[in-house]
């Protein structure tokens, strides 16, 4: 009964105590809790941002923008892929260096290496290459990317799975292929000497964009400039700014297949080494430039992933459905090769808040308000394999005047129509297509064609039959122009003033660059069907090529 008692004792005394002890013990935990959320709360990570007003945009880079700062949280799992780096211009004080859209320099190829606590941003080369496995590997080690910045690692992310650095100086800066300087631009066309200083501390970081497979961001970037001819400057440190957006786009892993391209067709194409495994030593390969089309099915219907430009809301608008006509008019030449809607004009989306003309995602058509009589259409590649990434075509206001002054000078002895001081909407409507579709002709890889109409006798363009079928020249790749050679009356008679829409050539070109080789495992596969096309047509002078001379 004693022991009894002594245990009911016991349990009692425990049941008092018990609250006690677990509050002591409730207090402690929830201390512990505090500290240890108190010292998550004070990572690198979140020190590097915390209490400040950070602008930031989700992309397969994460970045942030802090006051006039930028920040990078590059993903582990993007360490070492291949990245495009492209700069377009903006705004600008003065569009003769320079136009709006206008990629000012090409974009090249990088890496982000990760080397200690630094990050290294490296050039990377794409001109030699090797089948041969053990080739491979020494190519590999003798063709290192070369380290071009070195950023210090600020932070990991709060998951380590990236880490954070600041790349404000590299894009605040007055780096030959970041700048806003054109090579086309007028003053360098001139030979102008121009005496560039930056000035860093007038220049500023924008804003970001951030999407899945690319990242932008606008850098305000501020110079005096002089400029002059000889030693003798008409302009001396004008204060002079531009707007640059830099596109960093993350490229696929495995690249596109080759084509190699044939000096006996005009195509865009650059050279690459191939280090051979059977004895034949270096072999030159030219890898031909050209979109990546990939049927959606074997039956050939529409792309994949079609071309689509993009037409500036700023042009006037009566120019605005001739332009349309003269990137769609290609669709003619993928069609004969099974493609349906291959290439597509849209106007810049209103609604479309991703939408950036000048992030180099979006090949754009753009207007340049200039005095400049003409129009360009360059384009940008992944140098791996010759893919065609981005391209635009820059048209400059003045364009108009060369189109009628050719309309009127070449073809108004045949033609009273165009006896005026101003074209009438139509007939100046199709200049603008004409000049459109030779432009956007270069943005599909067609070169000049400087053969289109040498072998046509002059007795044809005076021809009904000949001048409906064939127009001036077989590509409009060419500089044929108008009809000069008709004579009053042969309007009359049914005889075509103008070039053709596609020439024959054009069309053979496009056959030739785009149509998809199924039976073909490798580019070296693909080389004798190439062959046997432009053999088949060897002796037809519509489809001989003439290299433009320099």
């Amino acid at each position: 009964m004693k022991k009894l008692y002594l245990l009911l004792l016991v349990a009692l005394c425990g049941a008092v105590i018990s609250p006690a002890v677990a509050k002591k013990k409730n207090k402690k935990k929830a201390s512990t809790e505090a500290t240890t959320k108190k010292e998550k709360k004070e990572t690198k990570y979140d020190k590097l941002f915390k209490d400040k007003k950070v602008t930031t945009a989700k992309g397969f880079i994460t970045l942030h923008k802090l006051d006039n700062k930028i920040y990078f949280e590059l993903p582990i799992k993007v360490m070492n892929r291949d990245i495009l780096l492209g700069s377009t211009i903006v705004e600008t004080t003065d569009n003769q260096f320079g136009c709006v859209g206008e990629k000012s320099g090409d974009p090249f190829l990088i890496r982000f290496v990760q080397r200690d606590s630094t990050i290294t941003l490296r050039r990377v080369q794409a001109g030699q290459f090797s089948e041969d496995r053990e080739i491979k590997k020494r190519l590999v080690s003798s063709t290192m990317p070369a380290i071009a910045e070195t950023f210090e690692i600020k932070a990991y992310n709060n998951d380590s799975t990236a880490v954070v650095f600041d790349m404000t100086d590299y894009l605040l800066s007055d780096k030959k292929n970041l700048s806003p300087f054109s090579p086309y631009s007028m003053m360098e066309m001139m030979g102008a000497d121009i005496s560039k200083d930056f000035e860093k501390e007038s220049s500023f970081i924008q804003g970001v964009k951030g999407f899945e497979d690319n990242v932008s961001i606008r850098s305000l970037l501020t110079y005096k400039i002089s400029v002059g001819m000889k030693g003798n400057y008409a302009v001396k440190k004008m204060p002079f700014t531009a707007v640059m957006n830099r596109s960093f786009i993350l490229l696929p892993e495995q690249p596109m297949r080759p084509r190699y391209a044939d000096p006996r067709i005009g195509i865009f194409e650059h050279s690459v080494v191939e280090f051979a495994s059977e004895g034949r030593g270096l072999r030159t390969r030219h890898i031909a430039h050209r979109w990546n089309l990939e049927p959606s099915d074997s039956a050939l219907v529409e792309p994949k992933k079609p071309i689509v430009f993009y037409i500036d809301d700023t042009f006037p608008l009566s120019w605005n459905k001739y332009i349309h006509k003269g990137v769609e008019v290609w669709q003619k030449a993928f069609e004969k090769i099974g493609f349906k809607n291959a290439i597509i004009a849209k106007d810049f989306p209103k609604d479309d808040p991703n939408f950036d003309p000048e992030n180099i995602k979006y090949s754009c058509i753009r207007y340049a308000p200039s005095t400049v009589a003409n129009a360009m259409g360059p384009s940008w590649i992944d140098p791996r394999s010759g893919e065609i990434i981005n391209a635009s075509v820059t048209v400059f206001h003045n364009i108009v005047q060369l189109v009628q002054y050719w309309r009127f000078l070449q073809t108004a002895p045949a033609d009273e129509e165009v006896r005026d001081v101003v074209l009438r909407e139509d007939l100046l409507g199709d200049c603008i297509a004409y000049v459109l579709s030779h432009e956007v002709g270069h943005t599909l890889s067609l070169m000049h064609n400087m053969a289109g109409s040498s072998s046509i006798p002059v007795e044809s363009l005076r021809d009904p039959k000949f001048t409906q079928e064939f127009g001036t020249t077989y590509s409009i790749m060419d500089y044929a122009r108008n009809n000069y050679i008709a004579q009053p009356g042969d309007k009359e008679r049914g005889v075509r003033l103008t070039p053709p829409e596609l020439g024959a050539y054009d069309y053979y070109a496009i056959a030739w660059l785009y149509t998809p080789i199924f039976e073909a495992k490798t580019a070296e596969e693909e080389i004798p069907i190439l062959d046997k096309w432009i053999s088949e047509k060897s002796g037809d002078v519509k489809y001989r090529y003439g290299k433009q001379q320099f």
